[in-house]
């Protein structure tokens, strides 16, 4: 068992924004991943990508634009977006003020 504050939460800085890691392979996490994405006006963390493993992301502030293989999708606070494996999928901040999210990936 972990119990992970924001302060003792790894933190990432990055040009677009930063991360704050809270659940990984660190801590004992076999299957699970979570971290915090916190992305700059009209910025995204990375190029649309595949992987193994489901993944969620879940809107805390600001707005998003998701793309999940051909289709793009806009969302807003509150608002869990659920990526099955293996499907190209990235997100990016589609407003002027900070695009906060949290990551939840099951490999």
């Amino acid at each position: 068992m972990s119990i992970i504050s924001w302060e003792n939460a790894e933190t990432r800085h990055r040009k677009e924004g930063f991360i704050k890691i809270y659940v990984d392979e660190k801590i004992g996490a076999r299957k699970l991943r979570m971290h915090l994405s916190v992305l700059g006006p009209y910025k995204r963390p990375h190029k649309p990508h595949r992987h193994e493993g489901e993944e969620i992301f879940f809107i805390l502030e600001g707005e998003g634009k998701v793309k999940i293989e051909d289709e793009e999708f806009k969302v807003g606070p509150m608002t869990a977006i659920f990526i099955p494996s293996n499907l190209l999928h990235g997100i990016e901040n589609a407003g002027e003020k900070v695009l906060k999210y949290l990551v939840i990936v099951a490999k």
